[in-house]
């Protein structure tokens, strides 16, 4: 017999505004219920109000207008505990607060006090299923995506092993595939192997920030508690190795944008608090971070459950998808997605029909869209031809992955480029491919194809083009550029002076990301960019392309200028600086910004 525990609602206040979350956990036995420590009860609710209160304050919109300002918000938990003891150790905190800075790039801090409760209590989460004598031997975490669905046919078949499959469906469309899923898995294969922990989870009211970045904080609780209740101490997510470092390709992935669900060093913050927690430990590890998309794509057909591929689901535009159009073919997910398929030769088994724009042949109408592919292949090819010495350079963060490995860290980063350029070669060889069989040229206006094929011609014919730069090194020389907001004008290293015009808004729109990331702290090399797109939007210019001669045309006014006042033309123009596949900001090694008061 099914029987709910209680009330799932739990309640909370925001700035005195009252606000809700649902919560229900299903098919655990109450037996699984009754054996877990209080902290781990504690545990769901605070992971549930932090996931709520990150859903409910805004980080101000998608056009990430002031980013460092708005986008990094702070919280403060007031909240009881059962086990007040053990949350008030500091070692408990601190690890705690160093976890969700990570995961969401917001500060948390907490206060708790001394809950009274009773033994119903326990159960308010929980809808219970039939009692059962099964027993899993892992737990891991089940979406749907191909990532997932592949981790699930690695434990059973190749393993032998049986699983515990928790997920949570953002919508009824989601849910479906995930039961479909397992139902030909079931058909197919021991059913005994399987069972499903749905977790049905919703805002009370709506939800006023979509990015969701402590959700996967949430998601690792709930297979924690699941995975404690089945006596193991393990929980694994899924995901191709390219993903879970999330190396922007696309310029506007910045900070709280860009997910860290399986970045190396969010699942070792997780592990080391959620071993506080559960006294035996808890590990939460990602098995495929060493493989890339297409490998993964391969597993499926090695294991011969091909035939599914085109039932898992990897869009992020859930709300869109029709049965005709289950992938909408432009967030990057899709993208992903498609390459990898075509690379591993598998094409026929994720029809393009299903995309409602191809990958190949569609037409992308937006700014975003169009970025969104190109940066993807740009991104690979530099991935082919990067040493491990030039990604830690290009990408200072990648360090904090190579840092969560209990490895050597040259023989981390080592690996971590082979990935990435096994990644980068599979993308090119299907960008080859098919440009091998039809000329750019050939293909739609606005196609991938097309667009590829205008870049590279840009590239190798025009002396004007936008040559990307990136100053890895510090210098000793440093240049102070003063803007004066009332007259619109600025003033660089007190002797050129900027007039009021196209020069200066340039400037000054890369000052306000420039100022933003000092006043957080950064490192120079940790600055962030504007995207190509938002760029052009806040200088209302019409194409990337009238950005690129803006940007060219201030840089040679700026070396012109430096060199008249005596100074160095060649970092004149590496004042503005353009890193591939990324952005623009103010060169951070050459640059400080200072706003003149008005007062002055």
């Amino acid at each position: 017999m099914t029987r709910s525990g209680g009330d799932e609602v739990l309640r909370f206040d925001l700035d005195g505004e009252e606000r809700a979350i649902s919560l229900k956990i299903s098919q655990l036995t109450q037996r699984m219920v009754a054996g877990l420590p209080d902290r781990a009860l504690d545990l769901l609710e605070l992971a549930a109000h932090v996931y709520a209160v990150d859903s409910s304050v805004s980080r101000g919109g998608p056009a990430l207008q002031k980013m460092g300002a708005q986008w990094h918000r702070r919280f403060h938990i007031d909240m009881a505990v059962r086990d007040l003891a053990f949350w008030q150790h500091a070692d408990v905190s601190a690890a705690l607060e160093e976890l969700l800075a990570f995961l969401s790039g917001d500060k948390f801090t907490f206060t708790f006090g001394l809950r009274q409760h009773s033994d119903a209590e326990r159960n308010r989460f929980f809808k219970f299923g039939n009692q059962s004598a099964w027993s899993a031997d892992r737990v891991l975490m089940f979406s749907g995506g191909l990532d997932s669905y592949a981790g699930a046919l690695e434990e059973t078949v190749s393993q032998g092993l049986s699983v515990a499959l928790v997920s949570h469906a953002s919508s009824t469309k989601i849910e479906r595939v995930q039961k479909d899923l397992l139902a030909a898995l079931r058909a197919k294969l021991n059913p005994d192997l399987f069972r499903h922990v749905p977790v049905q989870m919703q805002m009370v009211g709506g939800v006023k920030e979509g990015t969701h970045r402590s959700r996967s904080f949430l998601f690792a609780t709930l297979g924690a508690v699941t995975a404690f209740g089945f006596g193991q101490n393990r929980v694994s997510f899924h995901e191709n190795g390219v993903v879970s470092l999330n190396l922007p390709p696309v310029g506007n992935v910045q900070g709280t944008r860009a997910t860290r669900t399986t970045h190396p060093k969010s699942l070792l913050l997780m592990s080391q608090f959620l071993g506080l927690v559960f006294e035996k430990g808890m590990r939460v590890d990602n098995p495929f971070f060493w493989h890339t998309k297409k490998e993964v794509v391969e597993k499926v057909a090695q294991l011969e459950m091909v035939e599914q591929i085109r039932h898992t689901r990897s869009c992020a535009d859930i709300h869109n998808q029709t049965k005709l159009h289950p992938h909408c073919g432009r967030c990057s997910q899709c993208v992903d997605r498609r390459f990898s398929v075509l690379a591993a030769g598998l094409e026929t088994q994720d029809p393009k029909e299903a995309y409602a724009v191809d990958l190949l042949d569609g037409v992308r109408k937006s700014v975003v869209d169009k970025e969104t592919a190109l940066s993807y292949v740009r991104a690979a090819q530099q991935y082919v031809h990067a040493t491990p010495d030039m990604l830690q350079q290009r990408y200072p963060e990648i360090l904090q992955a190579v840092e969560s490995f209990n490895e050597p860290a040259p023989t981390a980063l080592s690996r971590i480029a082979g990935l990435l350029k096994r990644h980068g070669q599979s993308v090119i060889s299907v960008m080859d491919h098919t440009l091998d069989h039809q000329a750019a040229d050939a293909f739609p206006a606005n196609s991938l194809p097309w667009m590829y094929g205008e870049e590279k011609r840009k590239a190798a014919f025009s002396a004007g083009a936008d040559v990307p730069t990136i100053s890895l090194q510090t210098s000793d020389q440093t240049y102070t550029i003063e803007f004066d907001d009332e007259r619109q004008t600025a003033t660089v290293a007190d002797v050129v002076d900027i007039p009021k015009g196209a020069n200066f808004n340039l400037l000054r729109e890369l000052a306000t990301e420039h100022l933003c990331a000092a006043g957080q702290g950064l490192d120079p090399l940790d600055y962030p960019t504007i995207a190509a797109v938002d760029l052009s939007d806040r200088l209302d210019l019409a194409s990337d392309e009238a950005l690129r001669q803006r940007v060219n045309r201030a840089r040679n006014t700026l070396g012109r200028l430096l060199e008249e006042a005596g100074l160095n033309a060649e970092q004149g123009k590496e004042l503005v600086e353009n890193i591939l596949g990324q952005g623009y900001r103010l060169n951070p090694t050459l640059v400080s910004v200072r706003i003149k008061s008005a007062t002055r």
